[in-house]
């Protein structure tokens, strides 16, 4: 008690002396922190105190940064003795003011200039970034080697901070290369700063139709603001055509190379040499293409290899391909050495017929058994034809023999879309083995499949079917697939539905050696999958299978059938950050599975995450249980006890202006069963000249099961050149050229007159839109242009040429173009002030035919633009100029025309305005008066 008295008499002989040292003082208050932003107006509010018994004249003066401008920096004030008044002080934010915290400081002057009061404020500028990037020019044209390429961007900073910017520059080299440089600069807010690049034109620029370069920039941080794109436009006057529907940037251009690398060269067992090929050579409209593989052991009594070695050859509509055959698009995988003749009659429907024969050998020059082909032979056939732009037939037909049996197939397929949302795919084969070792045992077989796909609305539905019996020869031997699949979604999540049945049983047609390979899965999914959050998406899947099959197991492996059954639910999260530098991928899949009469139905669940950093890619997967049959079949037992983790890591990084590229992976595994493995590996190549690079690579294995294990070392290392396609690429349809002469007609009577006329050097002309240069000697030649009818005119202002048609049916057309030279007429049309007695229009001014006849007869046409005005580029002459009445508004005419005006040479002359009137309304006035 005696303690709380004390702290009250504390507070009571406290408080006064408190309110006495206040009283007798001026004082000034306003907020301590203000939060601003760039480019607004606000208002401080001031608080001055007069405590003193006498009134005062107070002069309020305040200092700020900067980029603060004070909108009444001095005011004076009267204050009655112990007065209060609240002053407004206007303040705006400049853009430069820059990010962060900028002090104000404030204060009170007496009549005498002594400050007597003082307080400080601090403005917050809330930090803006707006990093922003744009071409000087959006198109450029290349029309000569050894030019300079110039790129020039404009990059701003409209933030309040400064930015450390890196801008990139990508430009195409070589087919799917690209060239990157790097620019730094500093831009202080609100401040801009002009960057170029710049690259020698070269033969591969200039076999480019069109390309863009891409400029990027990005901040110190290397978050991507935004880029810019150049179109580069190639003008040069003599080149090819190029189907606008191809693809635009590299017209097929093969990638050509010569290459030789060395594997394990100092190892005493393993060593080869590789050396790889792949060249083009165009001459007229034959088209040749030689690729080469060949590999050399140089410790081994091994004859040199090669596989996949041919030479193909194309001649307008026929193409022949002799040497190494893959080809995997058949009812059965070819591969071996052979010929194959192709017929293609339209290559733009797709309708092609091709034959040829096959022998199943892998080396290309390995001796050749005329009597006998020990690995057997495969003879066929196969057709596409296309019966308008929604349907097309196929079919084949195939001879193979083997070790154990001799066998053919005939099928045929029809094909159906309507190219927006529906499509499907019958096809029907027949087929028929016979065995080698027993004539008399034979079996016929067939196959079919359907594929169907349709969407509507909200819904997309997909089925994918297809069935072989047992003795089909073909790669579906045996097979049954149903896949059914339903799609729907809605406004925030997409659901669907999923059955499959894969039954697996081929039977071989040989009696001596019979085998089982029967197996049968049914398979039942229900997912979903939504957006969670801007960053985040989830799926939800859950599934049920069942497995039959017969498997060897017991000590001396008798087949013995078995069935795994299994349910499992499963969720998947996928997260990205807002600058989609880090994707996180977690996903938990857990469920029971058992094999019937064999194991007591088990826990089972799996864990996958998985971190991806810009090049940078780890992820990691621990399993528990047996999710599929296979998994719990080891050495003839049948166990539940699976348990595996493994973790996978990969980084790949581009230096030195990307001609560096570096690769590194590892891979670990432990499975409680089988062992434990670890797999490193890299590879690096480095591009030391344009079309040189040399490469390496190397890899690590290590297996442990046990007391048993194994490890690999692999290394190689080797030199690629890339190299020219030689000759223009030949066409497969009917194609010409158009050769044409530009000039500058100075007298202007249509005839190049040497010595008085001159080569149009530099002049730019379209030919269908297409733009070129002309040479220096006037000449503009377009190659291998498909037979029709083409446009052509000047591309010039200064320059006028009559607009000639050219109706291209024969292998060369020569045209002349004379130009002319122009001058200029510039005018505007205006509209009369409206009284209350005309109609009511509104002013249109923009898209008015302005007509200007020549003399000879002729008339150009000319627009207005927006405000009225245009400029009309015409030939020398005399001309009568007026507006083409019929665009006018309704009630809206002109009485101005302008006669016999004169267009001189390089000059622009002004016209005096048109003026549109507007009709006056009928008005009829009604008097009222006395008669008299």
């Amino acid at each position: 008690m005696l303690t709380l008295r004390n702290v009250f008499r504390f507070f009571f002989v406290l408080f006064p002396l408190l309110l006495f040292s206040q009283a007798g003082k001026v004082l000034i208050k306003t907020d301590t922190a203000v939060v601003v932003a760039n480019g607004e107006m606000r208002s401080l509010m001031v608080q001055i105190s007069n405590g003193t018994a006498t009134a005062k004249n107070l002069k309020l003066s305040i200092k700020a940064p900067e980029g603060v401008r004070l909108l009444n920096p001095g005011t004076t004030v009267n204050s009655e003795a112990g007065e209060n008044l609240f002053i407004p002080v206007k303040i705006f934010i400049e853009k430069k003011l820059p990010a962060g915290n900028s002090p104000v400081s404030l204060w009170l002057q007496d009549a005498a200039g002594k400050i007597v009061a003082s307080c400080e404020t601090v403005l917050k500028v809330e930090a803006r970034r707006q990093l922003r990037i744009f071409s000087d020019e959006p198109q450029i044209l290349i029309y000569r080697v050894g030019d300079s390429l110039n790129i020039s961007t404009q990059v701003s900073n409209g933030g309040n901070r400064t930015e450390e910017a890196e801008i990139y520059a990508s430009f195409p080299q070589g087919i799917g290369n690209e060239l990157i440089l790097r620019k730094k600069v500093i831009l202080a807010p609100f401040s801009s700063q002009k960057v170029e690049f710049s690259r020698i034109i070269d033969r591969e620029m200039l076999r480019m139709e069109v390309f863009t370069v891409n400029v990027a920039v990005t901040d110190a941080s290397k978050e991507f603001f935004g880029n810019t794109m150049v179109t580069v436009q190639n003008a040069l006057g003599n080149r090819r055509y190029v189907d606008p529907a191809q693809n635009p940037f590299y017209r097929g251009i093969e990638n050509n190379y010569i290459s030789w690398s060395s594997n394990n060269p100092f190892d005493q067992i393993s060593a080869s040499h590789m050396l790889n090929l792949h060249s083009t050579v165009n001459i007229g409209n034959t088209k040749a293409i030689v690729n080469m593989n060949g590999t050399f052991w140089p410790t081994l009594d091994t004859k040199m290899m090669f596989q996949n070695t041919w030479l193909k050859l194309e001649h307008n509509e026929f193409s022949m391909h002799l040497g190494n055959i893959n080809d995997n698009n058949m009812e059965i995988t070819l591969n071996g050495r052979g010929s194959q003749l192709t017929f293609t009659p339209s290559p733009e429907t797709g309708t092609a017929i091709s034959a040829g024969v096959v022998e199943k050998s892998f080396n290309l020059f390995e001796p050749v058994r005329v009597n006998n082909f020990p690995r057997g032979y495969s003879a066929f056939a196969r057709a596409n034809y296309a019966l308008n732009g929604y349907q097309s037939l196929d079919g084949e037909a195939i001879w193979d023999t083997d070790i154990f049996q001799r066998s053919f197939i005939l099928k045929t397929g029809y094909t159906y879309s309507n190219k927006k949302d529906k499509s499907f795919d019958v096809d029907l084969g027949y087929g028929y083995a016979r065995s080698v070792s027993h004539s008399d045992v034979a079996e016929p077989s067939l196959s079919a499949g359907l594929n169907y796909r349709k969407n509507w609305k909200n819904y997309s539905f997909t089925s994918s079917n297809s069935y072989s019996s047992g003795y089909y020869p073909g790669i579906r031997r045996g097979s049954t697939v149903l896949e059914q699949r339903l799609f729907r979604s809605f406004d925030k999540f997409t659901l669907y539905g999923a059955y499959g049945l894969n039954h697996y049983n081929p039977k071989n047609i040989d009696p001596l050696y019979q085998f089982s390979s029967f197996s049968e899965r049914h398979r039942i999914e229900l997912g979903s999958s939504f957006r969670y959050s801007r960053k985040m998406d989830i799926s939800l899947l859950s599934q049920t299978s069942t497995e039959n099959s017969e498997v060897f197991l017991g000590e001396v492996f008798a087949r013995t059938a078995i069935k795994f059954e299994s349910a499992t639910a499963g969720i998947t999260l996928n997260y990205a950050t807002d600058d989609q530098k880090n994707r996180f991928t977690l996903s938990h899949t857990q469920g029971i599975s058992y094999y019937r009469g064999i194991t007591e139905p088990s826990h089972i669940y799996n864990l996958q995450a998985g971190w991806h950093h810009r090049n940078l890619l780890i992820s990691g997967n621990y399993q528990k249980g047996n999710f599929l049959l296979y998994e719990g079949n080891r050495n003839g037992k049948i166990s539940d006890g699976n348990e595996r983790l493994s973790a996978v890591a990969s980084y790949r990084s581009v230096l030195l202006n990307n001609k560096l590229n570096l690769n590194f992976n590892a891979m670990a595994n432990l499975d409680r069963q089988s062992g434990k493995s670890l797999a490193l590996s890299s590879n690096a190549d480095y591009r030391i000249f344009r079309t040189t690079r040399i490469f390496g690579s190397f890899s690590y294995s290590y297996y442990s099961s046990g007391a048993h294990g194994n490890k690999n070392i692999f290394y190689q290392a080797g030199i690629s050149q890339d190299l020219p396609t030689i000759g223009d690429e030949p066409v497969k349809y009917k194609n010409g050229t158009i050769r044409m002469f530009t000039f500058f007609d100075h007298n202007n009577n249509g005839t190049y007159d040497p010595g008085i006329d001159q080569p149009a050097n530099g002049v730019k002309v379209r030919i269908n839109n297409i733009l070129f240069m002309a040479a220096e000697d006037g000449y503009v030649k377009y190659r291998k242009l498909p037979f029709g009818k083409y446009v052509i005119k000047s591309n010039e202002n200064e320059w006028y040429s009559e607009i000639q048609e050219v109706d291209l049916q024969q292998k060369e057309e020569f045209i002349t173009l004379p130009l002319v030279k122009t001058g200029v007429l510039k005018g505007k049309i205006t509209y009369e002030k409206t009284g209350k007695f005309q109609y009511e229009v509104q002013e249109h001014l923009a898209g008015i035919p302005v007509l200007f006849r020549s003399t000879t007869g002729k008339t150009f046409t000319f627009y207005s633009n927006a405000l009225g005005e245009y400029s009309a580029y015409l030939p020398l002459g005399r001309y009568q100029v007026s507006l083409e009445s019929q665009a006018f508004q309704k009630n809206v005419y002109t009485e101005s025309s302008f006669n016999d005006v004169i267009v001189e040479a390089s000059t622009t002359k002004s016209l005096e305005d048109f003026l549109l009137k507007v009709r006056e309304k009928k008005v009829e006035i009604k008097r009222f008066g006395t008669a008299e």
